[in-house]
Formats: C-alpha cells, sequence, structure tokens
C-alpha cells in the first residue's frame, strides 16, 4: 500500500492548508493542493480545517501584506496551538497510510 506524504502549511488567500508532497499523494488528491473536501475524515474536522485556513488569513495586514501582521503573540500562539491539536486529529483520523509534516508557522 502506498504511503501518501503531505505538508500541513498555510498559504495566504489560498484556501488551502493541505499540500501533496509524493506521487502518491498527487495521484490520490491532484498535484500540491488538497482541497479539506476531499480528505477521508470527520466533518467536524474539515470543518476545524476551514475555519483554521480562514481564521489564518486574518492575521494578515492585506493592505500591507510585507508589514507587521495583525495578531500580537497570544494572538499567534492560539492560533498555533489551535493548528497543532487539528494537525494531531487530522493523523489519528487518517491513520498510518499518511504521513503529514507539520509546518509550524503562519
Amino acid at each position: 500500500m502506498s504511503i501518501y506524504k503531505i505538508k500541513f502549511l498555510y498559504d495566504w488567500g489560498s484556501g488551502i492548508c493541505l499540500w501533496s508532497t509524493n506521487q502518491a499523494a498527487h495521484l490520490k488528491f491532484g498535484n500540491y493542493p488538497i482541497y479539506v473536501s476531499k480528505l477521508p475524515v470527520s466533518d467536524k474536522l474539515k470543518d476545524e480545517l476551514e475555519h483554521l485556513i480562514q481564521w489564518h488569513d486574518e492575521a494578515l495586514n492585506w493592505d500591507e501584506p510585507n508589514g507587521d501582521l495583525l495578531w500580537d503573540d497570544n494572538q499567534v500562539n492560539a492560533f498555533l496551538y489551535a493548528s497543532e491539536n487539528a494537525y494531531n486529529r487530522l493523523c489519528d483520523e487518517l491513520g498510518s497510510d499518511y504521513e503529514i509534516e507539520f509546518i509550524k508557522e503562519l
């Protein structure tokens, strides 16, 4: 059986937090972006991941994207904590056929 390799990484404004990184994942999900709706996970986790994607985009000052984030350290830490929890649930729900690399950054 194939191992599907995925990166958990946010990308401003893309609506994506998961990216296929090997041939098996490309064949299953398409090249690179993986839409949450295509994942074989619970609806509750899909909703959580979609919420995190939207929440992530609130940190960026879209009028000055190269400037400082709109969030303070507490908001950044709360977001990263929630993301790590979702990542752990994602790993549990997807199981051993998936290898997911978590990139802990905004």
